[in-house]
């Protein structure tokens, strides 16, 4: 990993990308403190998780909705 001030990076934004392209990290800094950093791009992947839809599916619900179950519990509190 190389810190490297962002005017020198500005001047050789080229060999910079270069380096970032095999891999290397690069913390562009301003005034000593890093502001950035400068790395290969990754396609992100897709469909990180499985459609909830199908899994969803397989179950079926039973009993009452809950809110007639809310209802019938508020109705046992008040008498």
């Amino acid at each position: 990993m190389k810190k490297v001030p962002v005017n020198q990076v500005r001047e050789e934004l080229a060999k910079y990308l270069a380096a970032a392209e095999n891999g290397e990290e690069i913390i562009i800094t301003k005034h000593n403190k890093p502001v950035a950093k400068l790395v290969n791009y990754t396609e992100p992947r897709k469909n990180k998780l499985p459609d909830m839809t199908e899994f969803r599916k397989q179950f079926k619900i039973k009993g009452k909705p809950m809110s007639e179950f809310v209802i019938d519990i508020r109705k046992e509190d008040k008498y």
